[in-house]
């Protein structure tokens, strides 16, 4: 997969199907990366494409780690997400984190 991306998961309006004209589409993508983590969407930019992307590229090991503190993105994976391509066991594994760890207290979290 493009970027060594292990999973791609379309979330927000376009995943939930309450987009509008003015929608973008917003993609988790989970890949083993070492860059800068604000520095790491840019190569999964294309502005070539005929809708506005937004990416949010993490590390398994950071995606996990939303999860068991109980991070809104993740929920909102489990609730909507969509997978593009990829691996459903990470997706799988983020759940099982979910339903086994109670939350962090953090303003993201429950």
């Amino acid at each position: 997969m493009a970027g060594g991306a292990k999973a791609v998961i379309l979330v927000g309006s376009l995943a939930r199907g309450d987009y509008t004209a003015f929608s973008d589409a917003d993609i988790i993508i989970i890949s083993e990366v070492s860059e800068n983590p604000v520095k790491r969407s840019a190569g999964f930019i294309d502005p070539s494409l005929p809708i506005d992307v937004e990416p949010r590229v993490f590390t398994t090991e950071e995606f996990l780690k939303m999860a068991r503190e109980g991070r809104r993105m993740v929920r909102e994976v489990m609730a909507h997400g969509r997978l593009l391509a990829g691996e459903p066991e990470i997706i799988k594994a983020a759940g099982r984190c979910l339903e086994s760890e109670k939350y962090l207290s953090s303003p993201d979290g429950q």
